[in-house]
């Protein structure tokens, strides 16, 4: 059993009222190192497998996507909204966007499916440029070239890159979400579907749409979150194996009908086209999870690392045996009761000031494929022993396993 408050460390203080419990910072000394288990031949690394990173409540820490704005338009302003309005519908466009992501749906399909509905634990904040004083993170850009998409034809644009490689604002730390209108002459032809689309072109997205019709946000809210959901990893479940047995291939429906196979196949999964696109399963938050995760990825990079600031209310208390099979990112304490054995099995990152406490007859065990460490660049207060007689809480260390950046251990490597 594991528990996440930020009361947990309150029940040490009765430590200080008892002479006979004494509690100190772990040395090196402390530690017990073991072998390297033997390798089972063809084993992958739970490391790297989506499902360990929904397992636990605990570790699904809100995450936030770093994101802002460009609001593309036409000298003649044909192709977009004025500009103050932008930051306005800005701010209705991502709050809507947000809101879909926390209504997350039960899955249409397979029939009869009862695939787990579990929260999404992301979501979009505008960012602004810190170099500039005034800067909102919504964006302005007037360019005849530029302004326009085209879907279908000859004129094809959506994949040119040149918008994004000069109007991109901090690439490399935010999402850039390009809004641009469809060709006007490409609106006015039968033949073209000037709908609410849009392409993942790796830290940046565009939308398009009708935006000089001044459309409501939440028609956009699905395609951005579809988009991004790009970005951060997601494939199409219809068109292929996604790397998720929870997305069932499909005919890609986009509603019902009265012919087979669309008077019952009808998915509402995000990474479809379809009418609702309301829905992610526990595999495909995984595998943003993972990415989000992965050290130097672009996907972590663009959230707003709040594991590196410690936060009380995310003390995490153990309190039975708990394998964390995924890497994670910290936010408070931990603490390991009497009877709690934490396994670390992947990457763990301690944020600066945090620590680990161990009560008398608590576990800590680092498998050969764990880190424990601190991924802002700084330190982490270390493991606290604490312990009752002769009892005291223990940390094992197998061949491989890694505890670093702690303030009373050296780079421990077994």
């Amino acid at each position: 059993m594991v528990r996440a408050t930020a009361v947990v460390f309150a029940v040490l203080l009765l430590y200080a009222c008892n002479p006979g419990i004494q509690s100190r910072l772990a040395t090196d000394k402390d530690i017990v190192y073991m072998p390297r288990p033997a390798r089972v031949p063809g084993q992958v690394s739970p490391c790297s497998n989506p499902l360990s990173y929904t397992e636990h409540p605990e570790l699904l820490r809100p995450k936030y996507v770093r994101v802002n704005l460009h609001y593309m338009n036409s000298t003649d302003g044909r192709y977009n909204m004025p500009r103050e309005e932008t930051y306005q519908y800005a701010s209705e466009h991502i709050r809507m966007a947000n809101d879909m992501l926390a209504a997350n749906q039960p899955m249409q399909l397979p029939l009869g499916n009862n695939t787990p509905v579990i929260p999404i634990p992301w979501r979009y904040v505008i960012t602004s440029d810190p170099s500039e004083p005034d800067d909102k993170g919504v964006y302005y850009h007037v360019d005849d070239e530029l302004c326009y998409a085209v879907k279908t034809g000859r004129e094809r644009n959506i994949s040119d890159k040149r918008m994004i490689q000069k109007y991109a604002v901090r690439s490399d730390a935010v999402l850039n979400i390009f809004i641009q209108t469809h060709h006007l002459d490409s609106i006015a032809s039968p033949t073209y579907k000037p709908d609410a689309s849009g392409i993942s072109l790796g830290s940046s997205v565009k939308i398009f749409g009708k935006w000089h019709e001044r459309p409501h946000p939440w028609g956009a809210r699905a395609i951005t979150n579809h988009e991004i959901g790009h970005s951060l990893g997601l494939a199409h479940t219809w068109s292929g194996y996604d790397g998720c047995d929870d997305t069932p291939p499909h005919s890609n429906c986009w509603n019902y009908t009265d012919n087979p196979p669309c008077d019952t196949e009808v998915s509402n999964n995000m990474m479809d086209y379809n009418n609702r696109m309301d829905a992610l399963t526990p595999c495909q938050i995984g595998k943003v999870l993972l990415n989000m995760t992965r050290l130097n990825a672009m996907q972590r990079n663009i959230l707003e690392p709040r594991w590196c600031t410690l936060d009380t209310t995310a003390n995490i208390t153990i309190q039975d045996s708990v394998s964390w099979n995924c890497n994670a990112d910290v936010e408070g304490h931990i603490l390991i009761e009497r009877t709690g054995h934490l396994v670390i099995a992947c990457r763990v990152s301690m944020p600066e000031g945090a620590r680990i406490k161990i009560e008398p007859g608590g576990k800590l065990t680092i498998l050969s494929t764990g880190i424990l460490h601190n991924a802002c660049g700084g330190q982490w207060e270390g493991i606290e022993l604490v312990q009752a007689k002769k009892l005291t809480g223990s940390v094992m260390v197998e061949e491989g396993g890694k505890i670093e950046n702690a303030v009373s251990l050296s780079n421990t490597k077994s």
